[in-house]
């Protein structure tokens, strides 16, 4: 654009994100599955910084080629890696509990325990969400997922009980899954892994946040037929 002399004036646009190129048909879906499964495999003992796409393509022994028609970049490559656990740790919220329960407390402490028992068997995952060395993308990738969980977490506990109007409440619940975080990305920053001690430290941390908004106790719902 001009100012108002004439002269050109530079302005910023938001760079644009680098993402895979889905493949349409079975054969190059196998190879996309395939590469996505030789990152994850190498996320698992190497940091995000070490891996190139070259490093994927090997480890996948797959030609070059092939990676850089999927992939325009390593952080293409994390993007996608990162939606296929995002999209398990999502489907895991909406599960409904193995039976209904008759504290919203409850409802917290299994979907944590949930939560950390993926990460614990997906070394990727605790690399990719809670290693010191996450891209901005990522970590911009994490905002969106955070607010898919708080979504899914609200309807889970209006499903089992009579949820208060709660000014806010959307933004109180990202707030609760950045708590849980912060003690995840502890605990893996000191063990490598989510121990069961700093599990019991997320679900305190997180339900003493909550209780700042909720009461203690809720009326649950009565079960549908």
């Amino acid at each position: 654009m001009k100012s108002k002399s004439g002269a050109a004036v530079s302005v910023d646009r938001p760079a644009k994100r680098i993402v895979a190129r889905q493949p349409q048909r079975k054969p190059g879906q196998v190879r996309f599955r395939k590469l996505l499964e030789a990152l994850d495999q190498l996320l698992a003992n190497n940091n995000v910084q070490d891996i190139g796409l070259y490093q994927i393509a090997a480890h996948a022994k797959v030609p070059n080629a092939s990676i850089y028609h999927f992939f325009p970049s390593t952080e293409a490559a994390l993007l996608a890696l990162a939606a296929v656990h995002h999209n398990a740790l999502l489907d895991l919220s909406k599960g409904h509990l193995p039976s209904p329960p008759k504290r919203w407390q409850d409802v917290f402490r299994l979907k944590l325990s949930e939560a950390a028992h993926y990460y614990n068997h997906h070394p990727a995952a605790l690399r990719l969400f809670l290693g010191a060395n996450i891209s901005m993308e990522v970590k911009s990738a994490d905002i969106s997922q955070t607010y898919r969980l708080v979504d899914e977490r609200a309807k889970l506990l209006d499903h089992y009980f009579h949820m208060p109007e709660i000014p806010g409440w959307r933004r109180r619940l990202a707030t609760y899954f950045s708590v849980v975080d912060g003690v995840f990305g502890l605990s893996y920053t000191e063990n490598g892994t989510i121990t069961d001690e700093y599990i019991a430290e997320a679900h305190q941390a997180g339900i003493a946040y909550l209780r700042c908004y909720l009461p203690e106790l809720l009326i649950p719902r009565e079960p549908s037929i």
